[in-house]
């Protein structure tokens, strides 16, 4: 419906908007087959303020750009799975060669330098409330962190107002939403190559093959189908025009575009129709095993692999336990500890710090430690729960099998 609006205005409307007019896009949330409102209107929050959060939820751990110092190696997420990666961290062989398989995830991200050149307020704002996957060749997208909304608004107002400024106009290339213009910019995204490097969900585009895992110089190349919900057309003519002129550091390289082809390919991508994404379908609840599940086998499929990363004991991890363990991302220390037996069975503190149960129901009956990894797989289908956390955070949801594998643990009493 509000596609059909978009080109309905394009008939009435002069090609170019009237100064000032900004474009409400139309958004599809994951899990949803209907478009979400509109970006509501974004009243600037306290930029101090949220510089502020910025230091207290620790965004400097993977991001750079955040105005705040380099964290130690022990809470550089990015820093420290770089190091293994090419074997520069200070581990024996044995121990390098046993982690690398498993650090594939939080070695590109982006900086956060110069947004306000790029991105609506609005929807950082938005994006740090609901985040969603929005780089498909990378494993991890940004975690569900606890914000309320005031403080994602007053993080966006100054992660968007440190180095930004209004898109001006690009000499030549107006803002179109001429039909016209719209279907030459999808052609455009095929004959310049963009394709190459991202995808264009919605588009009906034929995109070539991909090597799996992809490229790392193609890791940080977003979905363009979220090109109308993150950037004012303006925005985009100028970052296609020369990307270094919005971030000087920018991976995109100048393709020397005709005004013409800027002005096509910004006009698809900003208005352009797009078939709604495909509803995720949950992975299914498969039953209890009635084989023996020891602690070994869970430990090598699942713990060690995924949980152990942010729940470990701090002495055997060179000083921080991770986020779930010694606190971190602006969470509280919850002291759990998935880098033993014991450990796991000891459990982790609540707000009051007294010890719980990882493994104590839940109002769904769900052990906790399940509950957990059930909630990952619904919220990257849009369901998210106030009340439980999805796990692992910010990666990829475990799979059936893995589930299963733990949950059968749980069930025959967590056997050694």
């Amino acid at each position: 419906m509000a596609l059909s609006l978009v080109l309905l205005a394009a008939c009435q409307s002069p090609t170019t908007p009237p100064q000032g007019e900004k474009h409400q896009a139309s958004r599809f949330r994951p899990g949803s087959e209907s478009p979400a409102p509109a970006l509501a209107a974004f009243e600037p929050g306290d930029a101090a303020r949220g510089k502020a959060l910025i230091a207290e939820f620790e965004c400097n751990r993977c991001h750079s750009g955040t105005g705040q110092p380099a964290p130690k190696l022990d809470q550089d997420c990015v820093g420290c799975h770089e190091q293994i990666a090419t074997d520069r961290f200070r581990a024996s062989p044995s121990k390098l060669a046993k982690w690398k398989p498993h650090i594939l995830a939080y070695r590109d991200v982006p900086s956060l330098g110069e947004l306000g050149n790029r991105l609506r307020p609005a929807w950082v704002r938005d994006y740090l409330l609901h985040p969603h996957d929005l780089r498909p060749s990378l494993a991890q997208s940004m975690p569900r962190l606890a914000l309320s909304a005031e403080q994602a608004t007053d993080i966006a107002t100054y992660l968007t107002a440190v180095s930004g400024s209004v898109p001006t106009a690009v000499p030549g290339a107006s803002v179109s939403r001429e039909p016209a213009h719209m279907a030459r910019g999808k052609e455009l995204l095929i004959e310049r190559g963009c394709v190459a490097c991202h995808r264009v969900s919605g588009a009906g585009l034929t995109e070539p093959p991909r090597a799996s895992p992809a490229p790392r110089t193609l890791g940080l190349a977003p979905d363009l189908r979220f090109v109308r919900d993150r950037s004012e057309p303006a925005a985009v003519a100028r970052w296609l025009t020369d990307p270094t002129q919005m971030k000087q550091d920018a991976a995109m390289p100048n393709l020397h575009l005709a005004a013409e082809d800027v002005r096509d390919l910004t006009a698809f991508l900003s208005f352009g129709e797009l078939a709604p994404p495909p509803v995720p379908q949950l992975a299914p609840r498969l039953p209890v095993l009635s084989r023996r599940v020891g602690f070994d086998e869970v430990n090598e499929r699942v713990f060690a692999v995924t949980c152990r990363h942010c729940h470990t004991n701090p002495d055997s991890a060179g000083g921080d336990g991770g986020p779930g363990n010694t606190g971190g991302f602006g969470f509280k220390p919850r002291k759990i500890d998935f880098s033993s037996y014991q450990g796991i069975q000891s459990g982790g503190v609540d707000e009051r710090g007294e010890r719980v149960s990882l493994f104590a129901p839940t109002q769904e009956g769900l052990p906790r430690l399940v509950a957990a990894l059930v909630a990952r797989g619904r919220e990257v289908n849009g369901q998210e729960s106030p009340a439980v956390r999805g796990m692992p955070l910010g990666l990829p949801p475990l799979s059936a099998e893995q589930i299963q594998l733990v949950e059968s643990w749980v069930a025959q009493g967590r056997p050694l």
